[in-house]
């Protein structure tokens, strides 16, 4: 058993240490079996467990329990009797443990509270367990097994969970700020557990009191719960002033601070409270607080504190939205009465309205009719605008009477039964007119009903004649039609237009009252706004409604619903007289109105028109009047007209167009219009050049200091309010005018100051006046910034101290005397131009020279003697020319240098003064360094005869002329090897002791190629330069040369050449870097590029393909020599031609005569030439036998037009000179050829020399 105990880690360890012998069950080594297997299975198992064993119920217990349940009572709590471990829960636990240790039956408890005292205070536990019976080894119950689960942060979370759901899900009773925070203590108080009691504080306005709103399970006039602190009590109950701040506070010991604390749910009191403040959100200050008492048989710890920061948080929810709830309402109830008080309003004004206008429409109407004493027409044409807007405001103000009462339920209708079809058709055929003149088709569609319809007259008629009216102001095309249908128990009215369209974003508003479509496109701006919103009103009054559909651009229906609300009436028809005058003077109104819309749109076509053919006057201000109210419009030109051109626009558009034909001198223009408003246009005229600052005056029926702001914030001139008398908009016309003269003369004035002020700046030139009588001297911007000085500097200096401080002391007699008016000699130059130069200080120590010119002049109204004059500073000037001076001396020296680089390049480049028969060659270079026509890269060509021809590039690191000196000796020791048949890698070789002589810090490369035409092949060696490369029709190109040696200057030695053989029209290309390399690229790129363009242009002539290889290579031009060969195989081989060897021991001059002699007669060549090549072949076979090792062999070639005549030994190859005579070695043979032959010559090849001669045919 102890090695059990010992495996089980600490507990083991410490059931060891138990004193076993004063327990009844001895040492473990004396343990019954069972026992064993008990402890064994209790502290193997990870599950919580306990057991007791023995007549003591002695306890044992695993690590699990220990952890979980145990506490403070571990390691004490081993081997003691169960009894005393648990006693303070014996009552609740021991009787369970009796009846399973005398009835052998296990128990079972879900989540039992238990108050256990672990932690050093009594604690509340919740514990979900089962106690089992232990038996010993005879079976004999000797002991319990308890296996348990503590559930008590589950059961106190649940219960926490409950109450912060209940005080979230608010009643809708809840309304106001006293219910809300009953609720939140009624919810609180249903929790005593977590909550024993509950305490709502709220702060006064001033925060300087809290009063109590709240209490959950505190008894009333309790101590804790005082009605009212004072922030500024430190004796204060609660710690208010903590809280006030926002700051959350735990209160300790409550039983010493008050009697009788509550106790909640528990039947001890709470020991502590936790005080946290109720406010909006974290950032706002607190507007009351909350004092929660704690469970004292829970620790307060950081979950406690969340619980009770959420309880705080939902019931400062609660609070703020009643409080929103309680504002909305009043504000709701404000709104209601300012909006009653508005109705009020419109129904007084409007009543009084109507008095004036009887007394103004009755006269106006008497004088008009008046027949005995008849209006002259001028004062008729008054009197007409006067009546017809007369008429207008009185339909407004009637129908603001009708919306009011209708709003206000004091509309009582007069309903009578109508025949509604025949009245509908009466009311539209009113607008025929006005529809006619506007362009526009009326369509009617009037079913006959089967009865008349109980409505009343007066309302259908406006319903009728406002939907036409709206219909006829927003549709430009198309037409109108209107439908009268019966439908079931129903009258449906449609009035459907092809107008512009109503957004589906404003149907949702279409018939709220003083709702107006903004931006909409109608023939008038003008209206009320409550159109349509009494229409609404009118269609519920006969207990119908009225709908809309529209969609943009394409138009728009209303339909209006009523019942057929058919009963029996003794009132008139729509048959009778009455109902018939009440048509018509219903639809008066409405369509002199709408006639007005129309008739003013073609009048106003006619004014403008007139206004631009009448009275226009070049000398007389322009002057544009916009207002969409043809009245308003026809009366504001008719006033100006007598002093102004006038022009006048129905809207902004058509403002803005007339202003951009033709500027004005003045905008007039209402705010308020259709399609472009007043400040729409006044922008628009603003941000066009051609319009912009043409003065605009606003005219506007908004009035007050908040309109006159707003339309001279938007940058109006001027703003005149509605109504006006003629002179104000007179004089504030003129005013206008004779402003916007004045800024015009300015800005032609401040503007010629700054073109002045800008020439003479930017040609430094400053102006100056000076009182000859007087110290004082006036100087222009650009002369004080001459002289360091500004204008008051110079003032206060004065005219002697100035020039003495900044003119030079050599020049300053001349100075002085010239600002006298005299010269350098003292006499007066009154009438004469004093000029002269002088130096002035630049304020750095230097001085600027500055050439003057001045004159005298009498001051016509004071008789003064002035001195005026400019002055510049032509110091740059001096410095120019002193400067061209030098560069004409320097171009002379470049122009020489240049002849001398020019002829130096003449002479190092080659001048080919011979032709090639077998290739076609093209060259180009061009040095890198800008100015200049040499440098180190270069080309060559050598005949080196018997037709073959050495390609020469190379390339010496650098520039200029030094490079070009090292070239044209390289260039010199090519030709010379050359001339002396050395092989091409043997020449490459010799060339690098030449480069090692010249100086070790020159890098060569160079490639060095021979094209051999009897065979067409191409033999070259390269030192470390660019491969060429060879073009073949038909195949991609190829770089030659293999892997190239180092460089000249090296040691180069052993340098593998290449040979291969070129079919007719192969071109072979040999160049030098400057062509192919570019900062930032590959090389091997430039190289692959420059093979593409050569592929792509082989067919140009070759001529041009130099050229266009540049070109395409380096589009910006070459940064580096570049020097470029191209040479193309133009001939097939020799079309005759014969090989033949000769062995030591032959006749072989004898045979070579016989043989020579006999191809030559075969191939036609005439007998002179014969004669010539047959002695020429035997003297170069026998000095081959004679002179050279065996084998011999003999080449002869013929092209046609030459003999090309070649020996070939195995001897030694050493260079000789090219005119023998007889008495050198071996003189006479070679002096023969030499004397028969057009050109001969040696040359070594890979297994010996050669000796060739050529002779031409015919």
């Amino acid at each position: 058993m102890r090695a059990t105990l010992l495996a089980n880690g600490e507990i083991g360890h410490d059931l060891l240490a138990v004193d076993w012998d004063s327990t009844p069950l001895g040492q473990p080594e004396t343990w019954p079996r069972s026992l064993q297997n008990a402890v064994r299975i209790l502290l193997t198992s990870r599950f919580s467990m306990w057991m007791a064993w023995g007549p003591d119920l002695t306890f044992f217990c695993n690590d699990a329990y220990r952890r979980d349940t145990l506490g403070a009572k571990y390691p004490w709590a081993l081997g003691r009797p169960a009894s005393e471990v648990w006693s303070e829960i014996w009552d609740d636990i021991g009787p369970r443990i009796d009846r399973v240790m005398t009835e052998r039956v296990a128990t079972w408890d879900e989540s039992l509270l238990l108050f256990l005292e672990r932690s050093g205070y009594v604690e509340e536990t919740y514990h979900t367990f089962s106690y089992s019976p232990l038996a010993d080894d005879e079976g004999n119950v000797e002991g319990m097994l308890c296996v348990v689960k503590e559930d008590t942060e589950q059961v106190i979370a649940a219960r926490r969970m409950i109450t912060l759901r209940d005080l979230g899900s608010r009643a809708q009773s809840d309304l106001t700020e006293a219910d809300t925070i009953a609720s939140a203590c009624r919810h609180l108080g249903e929790n005593g557990l977590s909550v024993p009691f509950g305490l709502v504080y709220l702060f006064d306005d001033d925060r300087r009191t809290a009063r109590l709103v709240g209490t959950s399970l505190v008894p009333a006039g309790h101590p804790m719960a005082a009605p009212r602190l004072s922030v500024a009590d430190p004796a204060a109950v609660w710690p208010v002033a903590e809280l006030v701040a926002g700051r959350s506070s735990t209160v300790d010991d409550l039983p010493s601070r008050f009697a009788d604390v509550p106790t909640g749910g528990w039947k001890e009191p709470a020991l502590q409270a936790f005080c946290v403040p109720l406010a909006q959100n974290a950032q706002s200050s607190p507007y009351g607080f909350l004092v929660l008492g704690l469970n004292r048989y829970r620790p307060f710890d950081e979950s406690y504190r969340v619980f009770a920061q959420l309880v705080a948080g939902q019931i400062a929810a609660a609070i703020t939205d009643a409080r929103t709830f309680e504002f909305e309402r009043r504000r709701a109830e404000a709104l209601a009465q300012l909006d009653q008080a508005k109705t009020d309003f419109f129904t007084n004004v409007s009543h009084e309205f109507r008095t004036p206008l009887t007394l103004l429409l009755g006269p106006a109407e008497d004088a008009l009719a008046d027949q005995s004493d008849p209006l002259s027409p001028g004062q008729r044409e008054r009197v007409e605008v006067i009546h017809r807007n007369g008429q207008r405001l009185l339909r407004l103000v009637n129908s603001l009477l009708d919306f009011s009462r209708l709003e206000a339920g004091r509309s009582q209708p007069e309903f009578t039964e109508v025949v509604l079809d025949r009245y509908t058709s009466e009311l539209v055929s009113m607008f025929d007119s006005a529809m006619q003149s506007a362009g526009l088709t009326l369509a009617t569609d009037v079913e006959p009903l089967e009865a008349p319809v109980w409505v009343d007259p007066d309302h259908w008629a406006k319903i009728v004649l406002n939907l036409l009216s709206n219909a006829l102001k927003f549709t430009f095309e198309g037409g109108v039609s209107v439908t009268l249908r019966q439908q079931a128990d129903h009258v449906v009215l449609s009035v459907s237009d092809t107008g512009i369209g109503i957004p589906d974003a404003e149907l949702e508003h279409l018939f709220e009252r003083f709702h107006r479509v903004h931006g909409a496109q109608s023939r008038s701006y003008e209206g009320s706004g409550i159109g349509l919103a009494l229409v609404s009103e009118l269609a519920a009054v006969h207990g119908g409604e009225v709908q809309a559909e529209s969609k943009v651009g394409e138009g728009t229906t209303f339909t209006v619903r009523i019942p057929l609300q058919g009963r029996a009436s003794d009132g008139p028809t729509a048959d009778s007289p009455g109902h018939s005058l009440n048509a018509q003077e219903q639809s008066r109104g409405f369509v002199l109105e709408a006639q007005r819309w129309v008739d003013g749109e073609s009048q106003h076509r006619g004014s403008r028109a007139l206004a631009d053919t009448v009275g226009a006057d070049a000398e007389r201000p322009r002057v544009l009047v916009v207002d969409d109210n043809a009245d308003m419009r026809h009366y504001m030109a008719g006033l100006l007209a007598a002093e102004y051109e006038v022009q006048t626009a129905s809207d902004g558009v058509e403002a803005l167009r007339a202003a951009f034909r033709r500027p004005p001198d003045l905008v007039v223009t209402d705010v308020m219009m259709p399609h472009l408003d007043g400040f729409g246009l006044l922008h628009a005229l603003n941000d066009d050049p051609r319009t912009v600052g043409v003065p605009v005056l606003m005219v506007s029926a908004r009035g007050g200091e908040d309109g006159t702001i707003e339309g001279l914030e938007a940058g109006a001139d001027d703003y005149l309010v509605k109504p006006f008398a003629a002179r104000e908009l007179l004089a504030r016309v003129r005013v206008n005018l004779e402003l916007d003269r004045v800024r015009r003369t300015r800005r032609v004035l401040e503007h010629s100051q700054t073109l002045l002020d800008q020439a003479q700046r930017l040609a430094k030139v400053g102006s100056w006046e000076a009182d000859l009588d007087a110290d004082v001297l006036l100087a222009s911007p650009e002369l004080q910034r001459i002289m360091g000085r500004t204008q008051d500097q110079i003032d206060e200096l004065g005219l002697d101290r100035l020039m003495r401080q900044v003119v030079h002391p050599d020049d300053l007699p001349l100075v002085l005397n010239a600002l006298q008016g005299k010269d350098s000699e003292g006499n007066s130059v009154d009438d004469q131009l004093i000029t002269y130069e002088t130096r002035l200080a630049d304020g750095s120590g230097g001085y600027r020279l500055a050439h003057v010119r001045a004159e005298v002049v009498i001051d016509d109204g004071s008789g003064r003697r002035l001195l005026r004059g400019s002055l510049q500073d032509v110091t740059e000037q001096r410095d120019a020319e002193l400067a061209l001076a030098a560069s004409t001396a320097r171009e002379e020296a470049s122009a020489r240098e240049h002849a001398i680089a020019d002829e130096l390049q003449r002479s190092l480049l080659p001048e080919r003064d011979f032709e090639l028969e077998h290739l076609d060659v093209a060259t180009y270079y061009r040095a890198g360094v800008e100015g200049t026509q040499v440098g180190g890269d270069w080309y060559d060509i050598i005949d080196m005869g018997a037709g073959r021809t050495a390609l020469v590039v190379g390339d010496v690191m650098g520039r200029g002329v030094r490079a070009a000196a090292v070239m044209g000796q390289l260039r010199s020791g090519v030709r010379a090897f050359a001339k002396m048949g050395v092989r091409p890698a043997e020449v490459l070789e010799h060339l690098d002791s030449m480069v090692q002589d010249l100086g070790a810090d020159h890098i060569v490369t160079c490639v060095y190629a021979v094209f051999d035409s009897t065979d067409q092949t191409l033999t070259l060696a390269n030192a470390g330069h660019l491969p060429p490369l060879l073009v073949v029709p038909g195949e991609p190109a190829l770089r030659l040369g293999g892997s190239a040696a180092p460089p000249l200057g090296t040691g180069v030695f052993g340098i593998e050449p290449q040979t291969v053989r070129l079919q007719p029209d192969a071109i072979v290309t040999f160049y030098t870097d400057g062509l192919v390399e570019r900062r930032g690229r590959d090389l091997d790129d430039g190289i692959d590029a420059v093979a593409r363009e050569l592929e792509r242009l082989r067919e140009i002539p070759l001529g041009e393909l130099p050229e266009r290889l540049v070109a395409a290579g380096m589009p910006e031009g070459p940064d580096d020599d570049v020097a470029l060969l191209i040479a193309r195989v133009n001939a097939q081989p020799f079309a005759a031609g014969i090989t033949h060897r000769f062995r030591t021991g032959e006749l072989a001059a004898a045979s070579a005569r016989r043989l020579v002699e006999h191809h030559l007669s075969e191939w036609g060549v005439d007998d002179d030439a014969v004669h010539d090549v047959v002695l020429m072949a035997s003297e170069l076979v026998t000095n081959a036998m004679v002179h050279g090792r065996s084998p011999i062999d003999l080449l002869l070639r013929s092209n046609g037009t030459q003999i090309i005549l070649e020996v070939q030994d195995r001897g030694a190859y050493r260079p000789r000179r090219m005119s023998p005579s007889e008495d050198d070695e071996r003189g006479r043979g070679l002096h023969i050829v030499a004397q028969l032959a057009d050109q001969w010559g040696s040359r070594s090849t890979t297994n010996g020399k050669s000796v060739w001669a050529t002779r031409s045919l015919g």
